[in-house]
């Protein structure tokens, strides 16, 4: 729990203090100054119900009209107050979690941190659930607890000293004795509050791994989802609605099953909740109704002293009627707080990263020893022990599937942390085209421009490339975003290939990258690249010899 604490603290405190920005702190005021006009709104309501009731005790219709203009006005600020609270706590939710999720995107993308993290056990599933949600969740609960919070507060010590002059007019039969006892309605709720705030932890302490644990299989089904989606075509094309309809089951099922334990323990919870809230209602009026009866109080000062006495039991349960949220922004924190060790661990690891070597200046890459080991590090899954390439020169990886080839290109690329080895180069820009191109949102352009912005390539030019690798059907469509998704698997890597000639980088890595064209295809493309891309070190795996 205070690990948990600890990273709630530093998510707002980073975020208040060390970004030293006035929006974050202005808005903050704006909160906290809407809370107080909406107590300042409560008091006056709650001196009004003396005057009011009071007026009609008294019978006094002219002060009866005086005091239903006076309601209208104290209603006006109420609704203002409220109104406006709301609105500036929307707005420092989404400037608040802006900033949080840069923060977790800064840790995700860096380094290959998304990849990275993926290859250690037990690592937090879901990362894209924790940054989507988890963020948007952490910001809003900690805005909702701790502006209830101070109004809480504020409002205790604003009807705490009405109660405690009220209690002044309650005697108590002590040993046949009347007695007044000073701030007897305040000390009962302060009783009635802390009994109220221990049974509820003991009921609702189940709900924080419960909440974790939802959050957790919400996530996976809606991952088995995106897979059917992602891979519409292939599963179509085997057939396979059936099996896919059997895993999407079986994840739903496991979703439901710790719905139905969190529903159970909400159940309890609420239970207890409502019983408390409702049985303290006519706690005020039972104390002073034979002092109202006797004619020791007046009608007026009786409904205030309920109302008062509301207000008060209010601030004091907070945690009780907040217990809820409080549990569910525990559980995010705990997820939050793993996805940031998990990132922090994968950026510590120590990759085989390609280190910059200044001598000369034609560009050249140098390995030696290179052993790219599994996870556990200790069986090898592929090695190369020494290899020199200059500019325009190339090296061919060969061997059958399972052999290592695509292990050592993540080697070479610096993106597996398990690799033991010397890799030096000075290249500044390497691109690495895989057997199964990836294709970013967007349109045509952006997927052949990537990984540089659609911007940074003139359209003309992107058009030139397609036509270059046998797409000029789709010259036409650079700026569709739906034409990407119908092509084949062929089409794709084609694409893929017109990214290397646009990005023209020192270091190509060709990991089967054409494997699903023909072979006079390959051979064309193949000759394409080495045209057009004569200064750069080119390494290919294949299963041909």
């Amino acid at each position: 729990m205070r690990s948990v604490s600890r990273a709630g603290l530093r998510y707002a405190s980073s975020y208040f203090l060390e970004t030293w920005k006035l929006v974050p702190l202005i808005l903050l005021a704006a909160v906290i100054a809407c809370q107080l006009g909406v107590v300042a709104a409560q008091v006056a309501m709650n001196y009004w119900r003396n005057d009011f009731f009071q007026s009609l005790q008294d019978k006094n219709w002219t002060e009866f009209v005086r005091q239903f203009w006076v309601y209208i006005l104290i209603a006006a600020a109420l609704i203002t107050a409220t109104v406006y609270q709301k609105y500036f706590a929307q707005w420092l939710t989404i400037h608040w979690r802006d900033w949080l999720t840069q923060r977790f995107l800064d840790l995700w993308l860096a380094n290959a941190n998304f990849y990275r993290a993926r290859l250690k056990p037990k690592s937090e599933d879901n990362p894209d659930q924790r940054i989507a949600e988890d963020t948007y969740k952490f910001v809003s609960h900690v805005i909702s607890i701790s502006v209830g919070l101070v109004g809480a507060t504020v409002t205790l010590g604003s009807f705490v000293t009405i109660l405690w002059i009220i209690s002044q007019s309650v005697p108590v039969t002590l040993f046949g004795e009347e007695r007044v006892i000073p701030g007897l309605l305040v000390w009962i709720l302060v009783l009635y509050s802390a009994a109220g705030t221990l049974l509820a932890h003991m009921i609702g302490r189940r709900l924080i791994p419960l909440n974790f644990e939802q959050d957790r299989r919400e996530g996976d089904f809606r991952f088995g989802l995106m897979r059917v989606r992602d891979n519409a075509e292939e599963i179509a094309l085997l057939n396979g609605g059936a099996p896919e309809r059997g895993e999407l089951n079986s994840r739903f099922k496991m979703l439901a099953e710790n719905w139905y334990a969190l529903m159970a323990r909400q159940k309890m919870l609420n239970f207890f909740t409502e019983a408390y809230k409702h049985s303290s209602l006519y706690i005020p009026y039972l104390l002073l109704a034979p002092l109202y009866f006797s004619g020791g109080i007046q009608f007026g000062a009786f409904m205030q002293a309920g109302s008062a006495f509301a207000q008060v039991r209010g601030a004091l349960s907070f945690f009780v009627t907040a217990y809820e949220e409080l549990s569910e922004l525990i559980a995010v924190t705990q997820r939050l707080s793993r996805l940031e060790n998990d990132l922090g661990t994968a950026q510590e690891i120590e990759p085989c990263i390609p280190s910059e070597n200044r001598e000369g200046d034609v560009p050249r890459l140098h390995i030696a020893q290179l052993r790219v080991l599994d996870p556990t590090e200790r069986d090898t899954l592929g090695q190369l022990e020494s290899l020199n390439l200059a500019r325009g020169e190339e090296f061919k990886i060969a061997g059958p599937s399972g052999s290592g080839k695509t292990s050592l290109v993540k080697g070479i690329a610096g993106i597996w942390p398990y690799a033991r080895g010397d890799v030096a180069s000075n290249l500044e820009r390497t691109l690495v085209l895989p057997q199964r191109a990836y294709m970013p949102l967007g349109t045509l352009k952006d997927a052949v421009s990537y990984p540089m912005t659609r911007d940074e390539v003139d359209d003309d030019i992107a058009q030139a490339a397609l036509r270059d690798v046998g797409l000029a059907a789709l010259v036409d469509n650079l700026h569709d975003k739906t034409i990407v998704e119908r092509l084949s698997g062929g089409e794709l890597q084609r694409l893929s290939v017109a990214r290397a000639l646009l990005y023209k980088p020192d270091l190509l890595i060709l990991d089967e990258a054409t494997s699903a064209l023909e072979w006079t295809a390959q051979c064309q493309l193949g000759n394409l690249v080495r045209e057009r891309l004569p200064d750069t070190i080119i390494i290919e795996t294949s299963h041909a010899e």
